[in-house]
């Protein structure tokens, strides 16, 4: 499959980057910096140098499938990059799959995007930027999966979560955020769905491909 990521440099983007290389995909990967560039490109990506808040549309030139695994982080940019900026590559990819473009698209989102109250007080502004953008996607026809990740570690990945919406609250490693991104992407059955994701006792492709 010809997968582009968006967000490819950072901790969740940078891992589907590598499992997608290593599990035989062909991929692009959108960065802004040649450093980026650089660190992609030893996952085994083709980097693609672009800014979502300017000129990335040539990163979906060829692309079968897409990956959002972009967000604003700290940097307070969460209205440009988390908000406006899906909106817009879900706009463009309705544009393209009008004239045979890719069709398929997996965000990464967060947890409690549709109770942002029940969650810690910081996190509340992005939340409902997301809820926003997500549910542009999901009005969208494309074919979208949304995972909706807990809290973000970097331990190593059990290859084991659990699944749902709503999932208990919790914590995941990146690397199985990572693979449950792959696994959406490998099982057309889970287009169409939204879900939460924390560490559990399931399989990732079991748990994803029998919501």
């Amino acid at each position: 499959m010809k997968i582009t990521v968006i967000g490819a440099a950072g901790g969740v983007g940078r891992r589907v980057v590598h499992q997608a290389a290593q599990a035989g995909h062909a991929v692009t990967a959108l960065v802004r910096t040649q450093e980026q560039a650089d660190m992609v490109a030893l996952h085994g990506a083709v980097p693609i140098l672009g800014d979502l808040t300017g000129d990335w549309q040539h990163a979906l030139d060829g692309a079968e499938a897409v990956v959002w695994a972009a967000g604003a982080g700290t940097s307070g940019r969460y209205q440009a990059i988390d908000g406006d900026a899906l909106i817009a590559l879900t706009d463009e990819l309705a544009g393209r799959a009008a004239t045979g473009g890719p069709r398929r698209l997996v965000v990464v989102s967060s947890m409690g995007v549709d109770r942002p109250d029940q969650m810690p007080p910081f996190l509340n502004a992005v939340l409902r930027v997301k809820a926003t953008s997500d549910a542009h996607v999901q009005a969208s026809r494309l074919d979208w999966t949304i995972l909706r990740p807990g809290g973000l570690t970097d331990t190593p990945g059990t290859g084991q979560v659990s699944a749902g919406m709503p999932a208990p609250r919790g914590m995941i490693p990146r690397d199985d955020v990572a693979a449950a991104v792959l696994a959406a992407l490998e099982q057309p059955g889970s287009a169409g769905q939204t879900t939460e994701l924390v560490s559990g006792s399931t399989p990732v492709r079991e748990a994803i491909g029998g919501q």
